[in-house]
């Protein structure tokens, strides 16, 4: 426990944090007006030029002050000058770690991200903040994948802000981000502009990045024949990650052959994005897609409205239960499956038409296994692929591969005498 110096006198080194026109907040004002010694970067101690004290420069890398501050203190008090809060993302943490609590006092100011979210009216309570100072691109690739928002982003001269664009293009997110660019905030130099995909773009240090959440406006001027955008999609608003890839939907389409006329029973559709694929191929399919979730069956109904597709039917609740009263499939898609696997094999096999087609789509091996060998053991032909896909995504001036989640992907075609006749 942290406790007050009873002579009420400030502890030997006071932390003051310093805006960029170097404003201090009122708390700041005491241990200033009393320093003997300031110590900080040039830029800093600028702004206190008429200042009596004596000035320390701090240069070079921030480990190496430590020895000299740990001197400056042997002499007696002195105010370190710090940016914005020492305490977030700042000389703060350092201090802890050298410096006994009851020789440490922190006055913050406002810090960059407080005047960032702000000026753009962003409530930040929930917002996720990070640095990539220094760091890696991992955390920010996960924290977009979740489809967090707002997510803040404190740049490094290494990880600017037009390759952290280049970075979210290259992931292809499922979700859509609005961005802004923030330089300088507190100083008179003050800029925050929207940063445009691809707009290649030099920014004021120090800067950071603003990342929101939006919903995207769909332009069917630029859907493809086949391989929707992942972004088209309405997807789960916790899990917006929780969808049937662009390239796995390919691959999968690919494996059920699918005829131009007939109807196809996509099991545990999720959000429909393997349905729309089928649906929008050939008007003389009739696509039914099967989820038990509720919000899952939302997301069709909205997939579907979206691309205007009237062969796509929303079928409501679990399978084997609900597939009773459709017409006999002449292809089948099936994910996940878990303890349902049992009892809905023999019955897709009872009812898939002669020359039919089951692809599953698994992304455990053991499910993928069970369904292999009960397949096998009723004469069908299987095949299994290990489908492991990596995209490109920037690395400083390089590139790197970033991994999907790996799928099994399952073909099974039956053998004649187990078919049922139509």
């Amino acid at each position: 426990m942290v406790t007050v110096n009873p002579s009420g006198q400030h502890p030997k080194l006071a932390v003051v944090g310093v805006a960029l026109d170097g404003s201090v907040a009122s708390w700041g004002i005491p241990p200033l007006s009393e320093a003997q010694t300031l110590i900080g970067v040039p830029s800093l101690l600028t702004h206190f030029a008429d200042h009596p004290a004596r000035k320390v420069p701090l240069t070079g890398a921030v480990e190496s002050w430590i020895p000299l501050l740990k001197q400056e203190l042997a002499q007696g008090s002195l105010v370190l000058l710090a940016s914005g809060d020492p305490l977030f993302f700042g000389i703060g943490r350092l201090l802890t770690e050298h410096f006994p609590p009851e020789q440490l006092a922190f006055y913050p100011q406002v810090s960059s991200v407080q005047l960032a979210l702000n000026r753009l009216q962003i409530p930040w309570q929930e917002a996720t903040i990070l640095s990539v100072h220094g760091r890696g691109l991992e955390q920010l690739e996960s924290i977009l994948k979740q489809g967090s928002s707002p997510v803040v982003v404190l740049t490094d001269p290494q990880h600017s802000p037009y390759l952290l664009a280049q970075l979210i293009r290259d992931l292809r997110l499922p979700t859509h981000y609005q961005a802004w660019v923030c330089s300088q905030l507190g100083s008179p130099q003050e800029q925050i502009v929207p940063l445009e995909e691809g707009q290649a773009q030099t920014f004021p240090s120090p800067n950071l990045m603003v990342l929101r959440r939006v919903e995207r406006e769909p332009d069917p001027s630029h859907w493809p024949l086949v391989g929707i955008p992942d972004d088209q999609f309405h997807t789960f608003p916790d899990q917006p990650g929780l969808i049937t890839k662009q390239a796995i939907r390919l691959l999968t389409l690919g494996s059920l052959q699918l005829p131009q006329t007939g109807v196809v029973w996509d099991i545990g559709a999720g959000t429909g994005s393997v349905a729309i694929e089928m649906a929008r191929l050939s008007a003389g399919l009739q696509v039914y897609a099967i989820e038990r979730n509720a919000m899952g069956v939302r997301l069709i109904e909205r997939n579907i409205e979206r691309f205007g597709l009237e062969n796509v039917q929303v079928i409501a609740g679990a399978a084997p239960e609900v597939l009773e009263s459709l017409p006999d499939p002449d292809r089948v898609l099936l994910g996940g499956g878990g303890k349902a696997m049992g009892s809905l094999l023999p019955l897709l096999q009872a009812r898939l038409r002669p020359q039919g087609v089951l692809v599953a789509n698994f992304a455990t091996l053991e499910t993928c296994s069970e369904t292999l060998q009960w397949l096998r053991s009723q004469g069908w032909q299987v095949r299994v692929e290990h489908i492991q896909i990596s995209r490109s995504i920037p690395l400083a001036e390089g590139t790197r591969f970033a991994p999907l989640n790996p799928v099994y992907l399952l073909q099974g075609i039956p053998s004649s005498q187990n078919m049922r006749k139509p």
